[in-house]
């Protein structure tokens, strides 16, 4: 409705700088309004640019959080890694632990047979053992060395079974103690585990955020940028008006000077009339009568044809300076507008991982893949895929360095893990632009650009688009 009233004013402009005395009003009426529009337009641009401080300051607030959170998983995945290589161990020691028993274990029951074996044949053998000693011995000597030899071998059999005992023992209180330490760290790792999930919630959250923000902010530069456009084609036609005013103003200083001058010049020749009457005999005062009646229409008859050619080269010059300002005001620029179709965003490469579910390919790297990447050497140009506003320039221990356009109507694309960036926010940037490099920063497997496109908030398939 605005846009029509602006192409009506512009007709209107134009069609009065032909005219004359009729404009005035007409163009005092216009000005007003195109006055009116320039303040409205001026109150909105304020507050859209009070919205977008908000906005920034919410996206820095909300990044500053998602760093806070960045670091926390970070030092929660490092906790988890150290909890696992210490419970990898310690079911290590506890395996080796397990196999000592087992070897202890047998060991005693192999010394309890024997001293058993030992016990038994010295039973069985009863006093014919005993009376072969006796019988064989030349003194009591022999006898008392027999004894204490027998007695000695028992006595080794109780200590090595106490010993075997002891050690088992030991051996099975070393098991214990490990397998509560291997039951504490898998509590502890579970638990970091559940954190580690909770903390990935709230990212995937204030990620979701962000690039609502994100897109809001991208309408915010979209609503500046129309209304500063707004502004200066009402500028600019006010200007006209202006303009149009000031033509007519020296067109009528003009006509007033010149009506003037014709009365002055009237009054001049009466006078002369006059005394030429009253010098001249009757006679000749009705020939000098009609000699000044003729010269009088003379001069009048000037007078009228020197306003006219006056009154056309002011309207010439009025039709000239209004087709110069129509051209002006037609001029518009067409940099950074968004073509409604993505271009292929890197000079190259292939999709070496899509979008959606998947296995994680590194640590810290995210399963549920909010876009694709485009595998490519490091260096290669990253181009913005269709033309659109830059709103953000950042970098974080996932993405890397990474940069956001926003392209209008809720879209945004996403481009990270770029070895650097070139383009700045705020600027307006041309589809197929170079816009960063493709890298390997932050949780990366290798050079590759991660490819994101957010409707309204929410990432889709980038499959889609290009």
């Amino acid at each position: 409705m605005q846009k029509r009233f602006l192409r009506t004013l512009k007709a209107a402009v134009a069609f009065s700088l032909v005219l004359s005395m009729s404009v005035p009003t007409f163009a005092a009426s216009s000005k007003a309004e195109v006055q009116q529009t320039l303040e409205d337009l001026e109150n909105q641009k304020a507050q859209l640019q009070s919205r977008l401080s908000q906005l920034q300051a919410n996206k820095a607030d909300t990044e500053s959080y998602i760093a806070e959170l960045d670091q926390e998983l970070t030092t929660v995945y490092d906790e988890i890694t150290r909890l696992t290589g210490e419970l990898e161990q310690t079911e290590a020691d506890l395996a080796q632990t397990q196999a000592d028993l087992e070897v202890a274990k047998e060991k005693e029951a192999e010394q309890y047979e024997a001293l058993k074996a030992r016990i038994r044949a010295m039973y069985e053998s009863g006093d014919t053992t005993m009376m072969e000693i006796f019988m064989q011995a030349e003194d009591i000597a022999t006898i008392l060395n027999a004894n204490e030899y027998i007695s000695r071998i028992s006595e080794y059999d109780n200590q090595l079974l106490q010993a075997l005992n002891e050690t088992r023992q030991q051996i099975e209180s070393l098991e214990a103690q490990l397998e509560e330490q291997k039951a504490e760290l898998e509590n502890l790792k579970a638990q970091q585990e559940a954190k580690q999930e909770e903390l990935q919630l709230v990212m995937d959250a204030k990620q979701a955020e962000l690039g609502e923000i994100e897109g809001s902010i991208g309408d915010a530069y979209d609503g500046i940028y129309s209304t500063e456009a707004e502004i200066k084609e009402n500028k600019q036609i006010l200007a006209d008006i202006e303009y149009q005013e000031e033509l007519q103003r020296q067109a009528e200083l003009k006509r007033q000077q010149e009506e003037e001058a014709r009365k002055k010049a009237e009054a001049e020749a009466a006078k002369q009339q006059q005394q030429q009457q009253q010098q001249q005999s009757s006679s000749s005062s009705s020939s000098s009568t009609s000699s000044g009646s003729s010269s009088n229409s003379g001069s009048n008859t000037s007078s009228g044809s020197s306003s006219s050619s006056s009154g056309s080269s002011s309207s010439g010059s009025s039709s000239t300076s209004s087709s110069s300002s129509s051209s002006s005001s037609s001029s518009s620029s067409s940099g950074g507008t968004a073509t409604g179709s993505f271009i292929w965003p890197c000079a190259g490469g292939y999709i070496s991982s899509g979008f959606g579910s998947r296995v994680s390919p590194t640590a810290g790297a995210s399963s549920n893949h909010k876009g694709v990447d485009i595998a490519a050497a490091s260096g290669t140009s990253i181009y913005a895929a269709d033309g659109g506003v830059v709103t953000t320039v950042s970098y974080s221990a996932a993405r890397g360095n990474y940069i956001v356009v926003s392209h209008g109507n809720g879209l945004t694309t996403l481009y990270q893990h770029c070895s650097s960036i070139a383009a700045s926010v705020g600027q307006t940037v041309s589809q197929g632009q170079t816009i960063a490099y493709v890298g390997s920063t932050g949780y990366s497997t290798g050079a590759h650009l991660h490819f994101e496109v957010w409707v309204n908030g929410t990432p889709v398939n980038p499959a889609n688009y290009i």
